[in-house]
């Protein structure tokens, strides 16, 4: 502030040997005085530029007052840009993804939450509005589910991923995509979830999943300051087939029924009671940093752990400083409503 006061003073002296308020200026009886001498058809001598450099003063001074309260253009643009896609109503993303985003903003981010109107997976246009926000990302965060995108919408999902730069990915991310099998994108139904996200979709079991952390993975960023041992989350347990090089972060255990599942990548037994990673980080092979998680009921936006680790996983991937112990992390009550 002293230097732009000290610009005010500059300009000032550039067409007077002191400023007004070192010599006594008033400014209603220069006024009047203007004002008189005007009255009567006379041209002052020394009023015309003392008020026109009064006035320009003002006006910077006004001009200075109003950017001290605005964030400069420049700081806004060095804060990572966030671009969170939300492409399904399964477990209702499109009420806990902006108050996230909002989170996101308390850390130093600039966000974009990408979400269209109706149910996005019953449409085959006009899917995602605004996906286009991914050319300018540094961070990309996926909740998406069962979609058949335009080509004019997939690519800058495509190019965003083969760029190398992180990925988030939330609960049904790893079943992003269901295409038909005459489809020239219909490898992308499994792919990108083990390609880009470490794992396909497997299936899930019908209970509460109950939540442990990996003791040895908690020196990764990702669990910084997460405090809990164990929590519930009401989720169900999603199943996973991971990808070499994946580091698991947090097992869950669900319960549900014995079945057979022959899928793409092979046979899959599933028993009564399973246990399988929840949370983990990789780097896939455009060489993106990973966190993918079936995290992401509405319910675990309440426990403070996973809402650290989220906050967490989008700091590390874009190498910012993370939150410290005694910051707070928001939590939300937030209701399922697809169901």
């Amino acid at each position: 502030m002293d230097r732009e006061l000290a610009l005010v003073e500059l300009y000032w002296r550039a067409d007077s040997t002191s400023p007004p308020f070192a010599r006594g200026f008033n400014m209603p009886s220069a006024l009047s005085s203007f004002s008189d001498a005007h009255h009567f058809g006379r041209t002052p001598s020394r009023f015309p530029s003392t008020i026109n450099r009064l006035i320009c003063c003002v006006a910077l001074i006004v001009s200075i007052c109003c950017s001290l309260g605005q964030p400069s253009v420049a700081a806004e643009a060095d804060k990572p840009h966030a671009v969170i896609v939300v492409g399904t109503l399964h477990y209702s993303p499109e009420l806990t993804m902006p108050v996230f985003a909002k989170e996101l903003e308390r850390f130093g981010f600039r966000t974009t939450v990408v979400v269209g109107e109706g149910n996005p997976e019953k449409k085959t246009e006009n899917v995602l509005p605004g996906i286009e926000a991914l050319a300018d990302a540094d961070l990309a965060i996926f909740f998406m589910r069962f979609l058949k995108l335009p080509d004019n919408e997939w690519q800058p999902i495509e190019d965003y991923v083969k760029s190398g730069k992180p990925v988030i990915g939330l609960r049904t991310a790893n079943h992003s995509f269901k295409y038909p099998k005459d489809h020239s994108r219909f490898s992308w139904n499994d792919d990108f979830g083990s390609r880009v996200l470490g794992t396909p979709y497997v299936v899930h079991q019908t209970s509460e999943t109950q939540i442990s952390v990996v003791e040895k993975s908690l020196s990764h960023p990702i669990m910084t300051n997460v405090t809990k041992a164990s929590w519930v989350s009401p989720g169900t347990l999603y199943l996973t087939r991971l990808q070499d090089g994946c580091v698991p972060l947090a097992m869950g255990s669900g319960k549900g029924k014995v079945r057979t599942l022959n899928k793409a990548f092979g046979t899959v037994e599933v028993k009564v009671n399973e246990t399988d990673v929840v949370a983990w980080s990789w780097e896939n092979e455009w060489g993106g940093k990973v966190f993918g998680t079936s995290f992401g009921h509405p319910g675990d936006f309440a426990e403070e752990s996973f809402v650290r680790m989220l906050v967490n996983s989008a700091c590390w991937a874009v190498d910012r400083p993370l939150p410290a112990s005694d910051a707070k992390v928001s939590t939300w009550q937030i209701k399922r409503v697809d169901k």
